[in-house]
């Protein structure tokens, strides 16, 4: 019989969020016009219209 505590850990472990392709970097909503900007390790990353200023405050480059 497993253990209360094996149990509640493969439940997270397996269950990893879906975060669909056109979803925004910072807030994940889903959203039709993303704008593209780079990260601190020079990915590519997508922000939606709501979260542009936050982008741009943290210094992401366009």
């Amino acid at each position: 019989m497993k253990s209360l505590l094996t149990k509640i850990k493969e439940q997270f472990v397996t269950s990893t969020p879906k975060i669909p392709k056109n979803a925004c970097y910072f807030c994940k909503r889903k959203a039709s016009d993303l704008r593209n900007y780079r990260n601190e390790s020079n990915k590519k990353i997508k922000v939606c219209y709501l979260c542009v200023e936050y982008a741009e405050r943290r210094a992401f480059r366009k």
